[in-house]
């Protein structure tokens, strides 16, 4: 205890001071402790991840800031074990992870041509990161190009073209080559151009998405073809217009056109 150099009895300005100075100090260090959020985001544009966390951003085709870009974080050592978030105006995303093995996935939701698409992103960093550690991880939507063959991702960006012959009237469609004549802009908006597709080729898994009027070649006598969009309900006719479909009902991330084709 403090003594008093007033004497016993007399009002001592020090005492008095005593609980006003522990008051201010507690409230300071209350008021310094609530600034501190436990998991502070780092701004998404930084090239320095923070422990814990995950983030970064999205753009479209053309470099441009995606909003509502849907975010999958998924734990690389147990099935069904993620955390989901959605991009800002600003195309950023940032989520809190906990220590394990981690990797980011990410998808666009498009209307086009009275469709809904939902359209795998292209993400810039492959590989697991540990949570503890923290990640950048950007991502980007193509429209064409090969899909990184890991945690159970294949195929290309773009549609794939699937061709059937005639039923018992056509069968050489290895030799059959197919011009797409874009009609309008492609799913993203931009302008698409005239492509030449052959079957079993590359490009025919890999054609941007888009609504197209397709003809047909029959390269060993160049005889031009009749084709239509196979179970469809459709005539043979010189040449079909359509976007690309689904390629098993209920299917995300995958798209195909597929046609049945035959000499006049």
């Amino acid at each position: 205890m403090v003594g008093c150099a007033h004497g016993e009895g007399q009002f001592c300005p020090e005492q008095k001071q005593q609980p006003i100075m522990k008051t201010l100090l507690y409230a300071a260090l209350a008021l310094l402790s609530s600034c501190i959020p436990p998991h502070a985001h780092v701004h998404p544009d930084s090239d320095s991840p923070q422990k814990g966390i995950v983030s970064g951003r999205v753009v479209d085709t053309s470099g441009k800031p995606l909003a509502n870009a849907d975010i999958v974080v998924n734990n690389a050592q147990f099935y069904n074990n993620n955390i989901l978030g959605k991009t800002d105006a600003n195309g950023h995303y940032s989520l809190s992870v906990n220590a394990g093995s981690w990797y980011v996935r990410g998808t666009v939701t498009v209307r086009f041509d009275n469709k809904t698409y939902v359209l795998d992103l292209f993400p810039e960093t492959t590989g697991a990161f540990a949570g503890s550690e923290g990640a950048i991880r950007n991502l980007r939507w193509k429209l064409t190009g090969e899909k990184p063959k890991e945690f159970g991702m294949s195929g290309h960006y773009g549609g794939s073209l699937d061709v059937y012959g005639a039923i018992g009237e056509f069968f050489d469609t290895d030799n059959v080559e197919f011009t797409f004549k874009p009609v309008g802009t492609l799913i993203d908006g931009s302008a698409g151009k005239t492509l030449t597709v052959k079957t079993g080729d590359e490009n025919a898994q890999d054609i941007p998405l888009g609504k197209y009027t397709v003809t047909a070649r029959y390269l060993p006598t160049n005889q031009s073809m009749l084709l239509r969009q196979r179970n469809a309900s459709q005539s043979y006719k010189n040449s079909v217009t359509a976007s690309f479909e689904p390629t098993y009902p209920g299917a995300t991330g995958s798209y195909q056109l597929t046609l049945e084709v035959k000499l006049p």
